[in-house]
């Protein structure tokens, strides 16, 4: 009888257990993400400054930046060098100068596209 209530038991100890590392598998991958969100935000916040990004629209660049970074399955940590995210910045500034085209917030810089 204690034979047949040992199995069941430790059939549903076993998949407890095999849950609880697909749930510290998802929070580690959760942690590596913020991570490389963080990284390319502050290679953005550089570069955009470096660019003559307004400071009123780096934060709208460097999240676009950002969201794009991570869009892309085949990017890594490693991937975020300032040139890789440079490149970003610049489609993101276009994208998001174009959405704001009626805002007064430019420099000389950004309206002629440099």
């Amino acid at each position: 009888m204690i034979d047949r209530l040992a199995r069941p038991l430790a059939l549903l100890l076993l998949a407890g257990a095999l849950s609880g590392c697909d749930a510290a598998t998802q929070i580690a991958g959760e942690a590596v993400e913020g991570e490389v969100r963080n990284v390319v935000a502050a290679q953005c916040e550089q570069v955009a400054q470096n660019m003559g990004v307004v400071a009123a629209r780096v934060s709208e660049v460097c999240q676009c930046s950002a969201d794009t970074f991570m869009a892309d399955p085949d990017l890594t940590l490693e991937d975020a060098t300032p040139a890789n995210v440079e490149g970003i910045v610049n489609a993101c500034a276009a994208s998001t100068r174009e959405t704001n085209a009626d805002s007064t917030e430019t420099l000389p810089a950004e309206k002629i596209g440099g």
